[in-house]
């Protein structure tokens, strides 16, 4: 209801009530300009909520890649504890079964040394050489040509036992143990690595601590010995009884000697395969909802999304549907659409699962999933090996990799590589700087002497290394989210400093209003003045007349 300002009257003045009349005007010209600026308060922090909502959502789903395939699509399996089976490499496994029968459990040489009276005795100043080796049945020892001999050197007045002990046992392929026999004595126990070739031999100098001597075979109370197995009815031996070179991506440890076959079966996964592949499924659809929602243009008269038009984030918004219907290359000579491991995209763009086609895919061709979950660098000559430092990007495809003997040159794409001899004698070609920067291809012993070579280099980076490279990339430090949040948080300050300013300046047009008014109260008045004083002047006249 507007003010009737005239009604209010005093002695003094206009009657105006002048503190309102000035409020109107300042609100007349101020609070279009502030209710502007306000809208675009609530507008620019409504779009810092959703970005924030963004980057928890990208870390979610960065969470679920991390773990994505982690079971695996195989499944292994062992028919008995006394030899168990543990994954170490999910991308290794291949399909496959094996008898395993444990005739005999790597051991360590174990030496007794007894008879002492305290931790404290003394033992007499020299040196004792320790060498690793094999004992024979006639206590012949064999020296390990792999092995280094060790020189304890015990300096004049001696040590204690306790002192001695830990020496030992700070060498390497040693453990040494004061042991308390329940006697009032002491014995001092040196342990060997496993296997036959880790077995000690122990010398004393002339005059030194003779009584550790072993080099008449005495002083052992379990010999040294490889592990003895028959797999698939051939007889091989290992030094461990941890052994990773028979079943690829396993560890295989023996618990006991076992008098019939252990069945060891590495086989797919059906319910997990499709578990965990669903799962990642519903992590990228759900990040797919959440950026059409947040960038929805608000047509047929719905609300815009919180970043309706924003570029940078519809980009990102495009980039992840790319990545996630794009064919994945380099794990083959042709490239893996995802539809064929049963991944489908939907015409609103969101993915589905489809069960049939990916059993499918895991009884024929299970290796196709590594495009998923695996990425690879791999050669297809076997006697070649390749690899790419840390911080390489090679691109992915299938590449040519070539030899000639005669000029002794080797080229990738027809690109040059520069050549080198690594510490172990073999033949490498590497490239630094340039497209395949970081790369290093071992060819061992096999140029040359095997003329010109032509083969392939496979290079694939898989969806699951795709999406967390993306996610990396644009929520880091110098990322486009960090600099959208940066942008934003500007702008929330630069309208903060717009409504301080709108502020100063209501302030500035109440005070030159009050002004204004305070003028005209005093023109008023004096105008009364004259009014009344005239008044009276006539009022007086008429009396006199």
């Amino acid at each position: 209801m507007a003010v009737d300002y005239l009604s209010t009257l005093n002695s003094g003045g206009s009657g105006l009530n002048i503190t309102q009349l000035v409020d109107s005007i300042v609100a007349a010209e101020i609070e279009p300009a502030k209710a502007l600026i306000n809208k675009q308060v609530s507008e620019n922090d409504l779009a810092i909520s959703e970005v924030a909502k963004f980057r928890a959502r990208a870390a979610t789903l960065e969470g679920a890649l991390s773990v994505a395939g982690a079971t695996g699509i195989f499944q292994v399996q062992s028919s008995s504890a006394a030899t168990a089976i543990a994954v170490t490499d999910m991308s290794a496994l291949e399909t496959g079964s094996m008898s395993v029968k444990t005739n005999q459990l790597a051991t360590r040489q174990v030496l007794e040394f007894e008879g002492f009276a305290s931790l404290d005795a003394t033992i007499p100043a020299g040196n004792l050489t320790i060498e690793t080796g094999s004992w024979s049945v006639n206590n012949v020892f064999t020296t390990n040509p792999d092995g280094t001999a060790q020189t304890v050197t015990i300096a004049s007045g001696g040590t204690s036992l306790s002192e001695f002990s830990n020496v030992l046992n700070a060498l390497s392929g040693v453990t040494a143990q004061v042991i308390a026999k329940g006697d009032g004595t002491f014995s001092l126990s040196v342990m060997s690595e496993y296997g036959a070739e880790n077995a000690l031999r122990l010398t004393a100098s002339s005059g030194g601590p003779t009584d550790f001597d072993t080099t008449d075979g005495g002083n052992e109370i379990t010999a040294a010995q490889d592990a003895e197995l028959i797999v698939n009815g051939i007889t091989i031996s290992r030094e461990t009884n941890s052994i990773s070179d028979i079943v690829a991506g396993t560890t295989l440890t023996l618990n006991e000697v076992t008098t019939s076959n252990v069945n060891l079966t590495v086989a797919t996964n059906l319910t997990t395969a499709k578990a965990d592949l669903q799962a990642l499924i519903d992590q990228i659809n759900t990040m797919r909802s959440y950026l059409a929602a947040a960038t929805a243009r608000g047509a047929n008269g719905t609300e815009p999304g919180a970043l309706a038009g924003d570029a940078s984030i519809s980009a990102i918004k495009r980039e992840l549907s790319s990545i996630t219907t794009a064919p994945l290359n380099g794990f083959g000579d042709n490239p893996v659409y995802l539809s064929e491991v049963g991944v489908k995209t939907n015409r609103d763009g969101s993915l589905s699962l489809d069960e049939t086609q990916l059993e499918t895919i895991l009884i024929n061709n299970p290796e196709k999933l590594d495009a998923i979950y695996n990425s690879l660098n791999a050669i297809e000559l076997d006697t070649l090996e390749v690899s790419f430092s840390s911080n390489a990007t090679p691109p992915e495809g299938v590449h040519s990799f070539a030899y000639d003997a005669a000029s002794d040159t080797a080229t990738l794409n027809e690109i040059s590589l520069s050549s080198r001899i690594n510490s172990a004698g073999a033949r490498e070609f590497y490239k630094i700087g340039g497209t395949f920067s970081g790369l290093v291809i071992n060819a061992g012993n096999h140029v040359q002497a095997d003329g010109d070579l032509s083969t392939k280099v496979y290079v694939g980076q898989s969806l699951v290394d795709k999406l967390s490279t993306y996610l990396e990339t644009i929520t880091a430090t110098s990322g486009d989210i960090t600099r959208k949040e940066t942008y934003l948080n500007a702008r929330s300050s630069e309208y903060k400093e717009q409504l301080t300013e709108a502020e100063t300046k209501a302030d500035i047009i109440q005070a030159r209003e009050l002004r204004k008014f305070a003028e005209m109260e005093k023109a008023v008045t004096q105008l009364k003045s004259t009014g009344d004083y005239i008044t009276t002047l006539m009022d007086a006249w008429a009396k006199e007349s």
